[in-house]
């Protein structure tokens, strides 16, 4: 059991749940709870198969196969994220508008970038390294759980608020996206500068 949660909490860490409940406070705005509830379910079975994908096959599929070092991936996640979070601290969860479209494309637009990046995929690389592939592809999936239990219940939460104190909440929930869009910010800095030196270096 130990073992299971030494995996799970910094996958969990990660992927960052409560992050992900104010990066999708615009699309819980626009969306009723079942379609919301229906729409993350499709996110978070893409996001699943994809953490297993590369628990499963390890840094051999990167490296081997697609030619991309953990290094170069990690600049790139770094670069889409500097990206996200910029757009966060000018515009707050108003951001999220960019992720208005069609039900049928929602699903794979929330799991790419915000659940699916290059931390957690090397975590999900890590956690198939410290694991058998069984165990690992549980761990990954009660992270998932994890979090859609968490998003789910602040959708619920924030529906059940009266008028007046939805525009209270919304208030402090944009100041909490701006803050997090300058931790997002500097994270994904220091991934794009770690990744370079890594590459300069190996080179």
């Amino acid at each position: 059991m130990r073992e299971f949660l030494a995996s799970l909490i910094p996958f969990l860490a990660i992927l960052n749940p409560f992050a992900l409940c104010l990066y999708l406070t615009g699309v819980m705005e626009d969306l009723d709870t079942r379609t919301f509830a229906w729409v993350l379910v499709r996110a978070c079975l893409i996001s699943w198969a994809v953490f297993a994908l590369f628990a499963w096959s390890g840094e051999p599929l990167l490296n081997d196969f697609l030619r991309i070092s953990p290094q170069a991936m990690r600049v790139f996640g770094g670069v889409i994220f500097f990206i996200v979070g910029y757009n966060y601290v000018v515009r707050g969860y108003r951001t999220a508008e960019m992720l208005r479209g069609s039900l049928d494309e929602l699903p794979s637009v929330i799991a790419l970038p915000f659940m699916i990046g290059g931390g957690t995929i090397t975590q999900s690389i890590l956690t198939g390294k410290q694991n058998p592939t069984p165990t690992a592809l549980l761990i990954l999936g009660v992270g998932i759980v994890v979090s859609f239990a968490v998003i789910l219940t602040f959708k619920l939460l924030r529906d059940t608020m009266r008028k007046a104190r939805e525009r209270v909440f919304d208030r402090y929930v944009n100041i909490l996206v701006r803050i997090n869009g300058l931790l997002i910010g500097a994270i994904s800095t220091e991934m794009i500068v770690s990744g370079i030196r890594d590459l300069w270096a190996g080179s």
